[in-house]
């Protein structure tokens, strides 16, 4: 399903309650203690051979340092809402996938977001994140289920 947004396109996938790409990996196989300034604030790719299973999803893990701060606090590190668009999720109350190196960290949470050249939903949620922010809280436990 393609999303229109103000004659823009997202992809929308209403089936899936993670985005994940093969293997169950999470975020695109990005490092998702990077995101955080004890990783550096900055996204990474993780490597292969450094990687955890946390609820059914992978994660890769640009050092040992970060998987071990991973492992000893999993709920801290794993992305809002599954991974999906936080803005999608308040604004549209949908699943869109998401672009890894747009990001958020509000609230102590890693919040993804979708980005192509014609429309960047983080820009959308800067405008209005406490709002968006309790939206996108109530509107997910629906989408889960």
């Amino acid at each position: 399903m393609v999303l229109l947004v103000a004659g823009l396109h997202a992809q929308v996938n209403p089936g899936a309650k993670l985005n994940l790409s093969g293997e169950s990996l999470g975020i695109s196989g990005y490092d998702p203690v990077s995101y955080f300034p004890e990783g550096g604030g900055k996204p990474q790719k993780g490597l292969i051979k450094l990687a955890e299973t946390y609820q059914g999803v992978t994660y890769r893990f640009r050092t040992q340092q970060h998987l071990d701060a991973f492992k000893a606090n999993p709920t801290k590190y794993v992305p809002a809402y599954g991974g999906w668009c936080a803005w999608a999720v308040a604004e549209l109350n949908k699943r869109v996938d998401v672009d890894p190196l747009s990001y958020e960290i509000q609230n102590g949470r890693l919040l993804l977001f979708y980005r192509d050249p014609e429309l960047d939903t983080r820009a959308m949620w800067t405008k209005s994140p406490g709002d968006l922010y309790k939206r996108a809280e109530n509107n997910w436990p629906g989408l889960i289920h």
